[in-house]
């Protein structure tokens, strides 16, 4: 495991270091390729500073991710096999193109709505995603501007935040406890 408390993080830095499991990063940037093919990193969490193109590409053990704050590079998780759950956190505003482009096992992403740019192909060949859990409004999602000019995910797949039980149709969900519940 490694925390990492203070300064930015170099290009490279921990490429290819397969005995690394987690990572816990509360300051500063993150370099392109940082963890570049850790094939034994399983969970990243990430509360401040901005994350470099290919930062944690091809991290094939990669289950879970947390990032409450910085902007997303591109391809930063991308080729990521295993990975389940992303968190995307209040302070996040951008996702780079192919950010978690071929993430295969993609399942579950919550996104907080203070993002306000996804771009192309941020979450191309993610064809396992069944649940995005926005915590904001239909309005405030179709005001987010994608390269693409369309969000990648079905209306199925999309649930928007909702404090109290809501009234109208569609699909919602509210925090319990720090878990995501889903209003039925």
């Amino acid at each position: 495991s490694v925390v990492i408390t203070s300064g930015d993080i170099g290009s490279y830095a921990f490429y290819d270091c397969d005995s690394l499991e987690s990572v816990v990063i509360t300051s500063g940037d993150i370099g392109s390729s940082a963890f570049y093919d850790c094939d034994s990193l399983e969970s990243v969490v990430i509360t401040s500073g901005d994350i470099g193109s290919s930062a944690f590409s091809y991290c094939d053990s990669l289950v879970s991710v947390f990032i409450t704050s910085g902007d997303i590079g591109s391809s930063a998780f991308s080729y990521c096999d295993s990975l389940t759950s992303v968190v995307i956190g209040d302070s996040v505003t951008s996702i780079g193109s192919g950010a978690f482009e071929d993430c295969f096992s993609l399942t579950s992403i919550v996104i907080k709505n203070s993002i306000m740019y996804i771009d192309y192909y941020a979450f191309w060949n993610c064809d396992s995603i069944t649940e995005v859990y926005y915590n904001g409004t239909s309005e405030e999602w179709y005001d987010l501007c994608w390269y693409s000019q369309s969000s990648p995910f079905s209306y199925d797949t999309l649930y928007y935040y909702s404090e109290t039980e809501p009234t109208e149709e569609g699909n919602f969900w509210h925090w319990v406890d720090g878990e995501v519940v889903v209003w039925e």
